[in-house]
């Protein structure tokens, strides 16, 4: 019999919902449907146009369930209405990109070879286990949906035990959309469902997000089995706000990109440098600007930060908290628990300064409301600092001068990075991390081509291969 999962709202501490957690036999169910609909089956037969208009069914099934998938959310794992709103109803326009992205991938392609022609194919790679994390449990899940089946690849999907009951509501869209058997299979459940589908032997990738620990484990198994993965994971991202920046105009995006989804994103950039010569004037405004916004129900559509997702994770930042005091940072703003909030997994957003870059918040991912603000003396030392981490996923730029920033940005050894209120996570570019902050790319041609495999056919010379 199955065991059930009990969904507590971070907010009320109370169970919101249950969902059956997979049992071997499940997974082991779902890897033969999606090995079926991968072998036998039509969809990775079916042109890129044809795929293209079976996923848009799915969509258009999804989008008539974007308000009920943002409240469970919100339920589910405490996010605000202002993060999890336009992030759900990004669902239809993420897709388009993708299907734009997808239209500039060469799927046949003829080169001169070495003595006559050669065609490369990119083909379907196989069946893949997506596993996603809670932070953004809609949006995070689409990111390995819509890829892998517009390339052509069934996908077991294993939601965050924290954040199953969104992903229920995924799973109905696509049955509504009537598309082909076995293409799409949602396993709910923990670690121990996660490590079923990386160790089986019918997965042939596996796209993974979140944390580097686990990231670990999984690259471990699969270069066991010469598996395919696709890692993104964890981030301690920097923004370098340079001698110029015009805080007037993007002190707002500075927080935001920091504070989002109350600190738990990945790309968050956490670590706030700034020159040492206007350090109390920006740690002031910084103070200011947090200091006005809303703790609270994170259903009220003016709440800023919400609840952590969870009560461990809870006892993670207030742990990280205590280490920077103990360490000899100071908090300047919150470091305790909102007043008045006495249910619910709250934490006061909070800002540390006379931080050095060795600090454990200086160089942890805390994954929560804690700003640490790090002064520097010139671009160089900026960058140096930027670069004093494991991670290297996010970060940010923010001067008058977009030269200036270019060369800044150039510079600092991460995946992606943005200048002043430019679009954080690549902004409709590749998507992934360097160091430990994972394997591969995501979103762009780059992200869709890590579903498919290359394969060369040689001719003979004199011989001219139609591809069409």
């Amino acid at each position: 019999m199955s065991q059930w999962l009990d969904v507590i709202s971070p907010t009320t501490e109370e169970v919101v919902g249950r969902v059956p957690a997979a049992t071997p036999a499940d997974v082991e169910a779902a890897v033969t449907v999606a090995r079926r609909a991968f072998d036998d089956g039509p969809w990775p037969r079916w042109s890129f146009d044809e795929r293209v208009d079976g996923l848009a069914q799915f969509v258009a099934c999804f989008e008539r369930r974007v308000a009920g998938a943002v409240d469970l959310q919100i339920d589910e794992m405490g996010g605000v209405r202002k993060f999890l709103g336009p992030t759900t109803a990004a669902a239809g326009p993420f897709f388009t990109r993708l299907v734009a992205d997808g239209r500039t991938v060469p799927f046949r392609e003829v080169r001169d070879g070495v003595v006559g022609k050669v065609v490369v194919l990119r083909e379907p790679l196989g069946v893949v286990a997506g596993i996603v994390p809670w932070n953004a449990p809609v949006m995070a899940a689409l990111t390995k949906i819509l890829p892998s089946l517009l390339m052509g690849c069934p996908i077991l999907l294993k939601p965050a035990p924290e954040s199953p009951l969104s992903a229920l509501l995924l799973a109905e869209a696509f049955e509504e959309a009537g598309l082909p058997p076995g293409l799409l299979s949602v396993l709910q459940g923990g670690v121990e469902v996660g490590q079923a589908l990386v160790a089986h032997p019918g997965v042939d990738m596996v796209s993974f997000t979140g944390s580097t620990v686990a990231g670990r484990q999984i690259a471990a198994t699969c270069g066991q089995q010469v598996k395919h993965a696709a890692l993104e994971l964890g981030g301690k991202s920097a923004a370098v706000v340079l001698d110029d920046a015009d805080l007037d105009r993007y002190l707002p995006a500075l927080v935001d990109n920091a504070l989002r989804n109350t600190g738990q994103v990945c790309v968050a950039t956490t670590r706030i440098l700034v020159p040492r010569s206007q350090h109390d004037e920006i740690v002031d405004r910084l103070v200011e600007a947090v200091a006005a916004m809303k703790v609270g129900d994170p259903h009220d559509g003016a709440t800023d930060f919400g609840p952590l997702a969870s009560a461990r994770q809870r006892e993670r930042v207030e742990g990280y908290i205590a280490a920077g005091r103990e360490e000899g940072a100071k908090v300047v703003l919150g470091g305790g628990r909102p007043v008045g909030l006495d249910r619910g997994w709250f934490v006061e957003p909070t800002i540390f300064v006379n931080v050095e870059p060795s600090m454990t918040v200086a160089q942890e991912e805390i994954f929560g409301p804690v700003l640490t603000v790090l002064a520097y003396d010139g671009d160089d030392d900026a960058v140096a600092i930027a670069n004093d981490s494991v991670y290297g996923l996010g970060g940010a730029v923010y001067t008058s001068d977009p030269d200036r920033a270019l060369a800044v940005a150039a510079r600092i050894r991460t995946g992606t990075c943005q200048v002043n209120d430019g679009l954080p996570a690549g902004g409709g570019g590749p998507f992934g991390g360097y160091k430990q902050s994972g394997l591969g790319r995501e979103r762009g041609p780059e992200g869709l081509e890590s579903f498919l495999e290359l394969k060369s056919v040689a001719f003979p010379p004199g011989t001219d291969p139609a591809i069409s």
